[in-house]
């Protein structure tokens, strides 16, 4: 009891009680509650009538400075979140405040049904005033909590507000919904009476209903603020402010939308999703289909419009649908359940597609990220039980297929602070998902005792994979990786720091600190510490990682993750990313090379397609953000796409007595044709004429006697 006393005699200075331990904490919390009811009859009649304490959550969010006033700072949807999450912690009541993972799930559920709400927070708290030491809160009697002093205590109030997803595809027509009940949580005992919001659309502020979906209109892209008016039964004002980004005044809609359900569960476990068909402007229907498989999307957040602007880089798209194919664009419903679940979800959309074509047309697919995986198993299930899957080409795109990679000090620093952090909290959430245990080359849990290892659920997928086949068969095998094929690193060397967090302060020193792992010497990959004034319990980690395979610096498609973490304002001090970038898909991943080496010189090697179970492979010379999709690899995964270009069938009519017509048909995808002249039809020269209609006018005479015609492309 000593112990829990000593944490909270320094409650207003910084919140120690949370970094105590979430048991200690509630404990703590418990006791406070216990006394303030046997003294007051209730927490309503005490010294905290609110029953929310300020100082009782470390206040990352800082959510004084959200008071209602006209300075009131901006939200976004993190920020808004991790006040949430810190007042649930500092309350001594039940809340009702939904945890964090209840809106994360209303975001993804506004990127499918593009209905954009908007939440409030509107809730009254008790803090220790300005003038007060935190020390002298709490009345102490052998040992034990007496009490509160009521004067060293201040009311006050956060006002808060966050559109919960911000990116606007269609700003035309943006549609934005307010609910009283649901997205306007509040504890005060007066309500709002007049709701007015500027959306930052020319029209200044207007009166909305607390619940109900209103459409708003941009006329131009970017960035917007949306500021926010409530006004109380009081008459007293309170102010707001949020922002959202128009991407697109109209992105094009898909021509219709497939629900999909897959027939063979995994353990249980059914997927769904959703297939977006866009037709080409010359198919009235799916005539020509290319299938293209959604990767790793951790918060189910990706849906048509983010796909489409995904897979449209360089227009590859687009170009594409000119040409006559028609894109199937494929959305799990939860890209973070087993691998497998979503290889059946892959595998009914194969079917569905044949079952809407008749099978009369060999198709091809493109998986990225882990739609790579998901389709190879998909594909491999179809052929071992003999259904024809129609497919003529398989492209893999910077796809795990020998693992991916977290830094495994990145993953011990979102557990150290998750329970401090709502967004820590989401990310060990997401690492404890049982695709990112399938995937991960090490993974934090499995790690413990200093030797970096996969999770168990890893072995067990790659056995499958193995006896499977480890590839389909009856079809073109191509894989595309965004890893330096040179041996570049991605930045950095093994064992370097890749994150720097270290406060100090007379009350509270920090550290957060993340270094790669090595593959020649033990290295320390994370340093945690929370240390308080003395006596208050200190909280460390030090996380020591054998000598291991390099993967954190290997060639391989980047994701800044590092960037990422820098850009969060932690409270305390800054987050420093001396690199911003670290390997995500090892490029001997990607291609599946039978190596160990993450760094295999891919480029120097002659025998490189023995190395692989793909027919055709493409690297790039240095390492790109992954998925990308360049002018060169758009280039190249056009081409596979099309395939082979198919034989001019040439009719020849004379023209004159010097010269003869040749005509043909037009090819698929042809841009250009290539005309060959020969005197005896068995030895072609080198020289050619291009043309780039479908005739050409060729001069005889002498020993000109025979004509070849090849259709190319530029």
């Amino acid at each position: 009891m000593m112990k829990k006393v000593m944490i909270f005699l320094c409650a207003g200075l910084f919140v120690a009680s949370v970094f105590a331990g979430e048991a200690d904490r509630r404990e703590l919390q418990g006791d406070l509650r216990n006394v303030l009811a046997e003294q007051y009859g209730s927490i309503e009649r005490s010294p905290l009538p609110s029953g929310v304490l300020y100082e009782l959550a470390a206040p990352i969010s800082d959510w004084r400075k959200f008071d209602g006033s006209t300075a009131s700072p901006s939200a976004d949807f993190e920020t808004w979140v991790q006040i949430a999450h810190e007042l649930r912690r500092a309350s001594l009541v039940e809340i009702a405040i939904p945890e964090h993972a209840h809106w994360r799930e209303l975001r993804s559920q506004a990127s499918r049904d593009g209905v954009i709400p908007i939440a409030l927070l509107v809730y009254e708290y008790q803090a220790v005033a300005d003038s007060a030491r935190g020390d002298e809160l709490f009345i102490i009697e052998n040992g034990e909590i007496a009490g509160v002093r009521a004067d060293l205590l201040k009311q006050s109030r956060v006002f808060s507000a966050a559109v919960l997803y911000e990116k606007i595809y269609h700003g035309s027509s943006t549609r934005l919904r307010f609910d009283a009940d649901q997205l306007i949580l509040t504890n005060l005992k007066e309500r709002i009476a007049r709701l007015e919001v500027n959306f930052d659309d020319g029209r200044g502020f207007r009166e909305v209903a607390q619940t109900g979906t209103l459409e708003v209109s941009y006329t131009s892209t970017g960035a917007k603020s949306v500021l926010i008016r409530a006004t109380l039964e009081s008459g007293e004002i309170l102010h707001a402010s949020t922002r959202l980004e128009v991407i697109s005044l109209d992105a094009p809609p898909p021509t219709e939308t497939w629900q999909l359900a897959a027939t063979n569960l995994y353990q249980g476990v059914q997927a769904t999703g959703e297939a977006y068909v866009y037709l080409s402007d010359l198919n009235p229907v799916l005539t020509k289909p290319m299938i293209l498989v959604e990767g790793l999307d951790l918060d189910n957040t990706r849906n048509w419009d983010q796909l489409y602007d995904l897979m449209n880089q360089q227009l590859l798209l687009e170009n594409l649908r000119a040409l006559g194919f028609d894109a199937v664009v494929l959305n799990y419903t939860n890209s973070t359940v087993a691998m497998q679940a979503n290889g059946f979800l892959v595998e009914e959309l194969i079917a569905q597609v044949n079952a809407v074509t008749g099978g009369a047309v060999e198709g091809v697919i493109v998986g990225t990220s882990l739609g790579g995986l998901t389709t190879r198993y998909a594909l491999m299930h179809m052929e071992q039980n003999e259904m024809d899957h129609h497919i003529r080409n398989f492209i893999s795109m910077d796809s795990p297929q020998r693992g991916a990679d977290i830094p495994i000090g990145l993953q011990y620093w979102v557990d150290f602070f998750a329970d401090l952090s709502a967004e820590a909290a989401q990310s060990r959430d997401a690492l404890n998902s049982p695709v990112a245990k399938q995937l991960l080359l090490y993974h934090f849990s499995s790690s413990s005792g200093g030797t970096a290892n996969p999770d168990p659920l890893r072995a067990v997928m790659n056995n499958e994979l193995n006896t499977m086949g480890g590839y389909p068969q009856a079809l073109r095998k191509v894989a595309v990786c965004n890893g330096s094929s040179t041996m570049q690193n991605s930045g950095f060397n093994g064992g370097a720091q890749i994150i720097q967090w270290t406060y100090r302060s007379l009350l509270l020193d920090i550290d957060g600190n993340v270094w790669a792992v090595s593959n020649s010497v033990n290295t320390r990959v994370f340093q945690g510490g929370l240390n308080y004034i003395w006596p208050l319990p200190d909280t460390y980690r030090n996380v020591n990682i054998a000598p291991c395979l390099s993967w954190d610096n290997a060639p391989g498609g980047k994701t800044a993750t590092m960037a990422e973490l820098a850009a969060v304002d932690p409270g305390y001090g800054d987050i420093v990313a001396p690199y911003p970038s670290h390997c995500f898909i090892p490029a001997v991943s990607a291609l599946d090379l039978n190596t160990a080496d993450p760094f295999f010189n891919i480029a120097g090697e002659q025998n490189l397609h023995e190395m692989s179970p793909f027919d055709s492979l493409y690297f790039p010379v240095a390492n790109q953000d992954h998925v990308a999709i360049t002018p060169e690899n758009a280039m190249w995964l056009t081409n596979e796409i099309i395939g082979p270009l198919a034989a001019p069938q040439v009719v020849i009519k004379p023209e004159s007595s010097s010269s003869v017509r040749l005509s043909w048909p037009p090819i698929f995808a042809a841009t250009q044709y290539k005309v060959f002249e020969s005197a005896d039809g068995a030895t072609w020269p080198l020289t050619y004429t291009i043309v780039t209609d479908t005739t050409a006018l060729m001069g005889i005479g002498g020993e000109i006697g025979f004509f070849r015609v090849e259709a190319g492309r530029l």
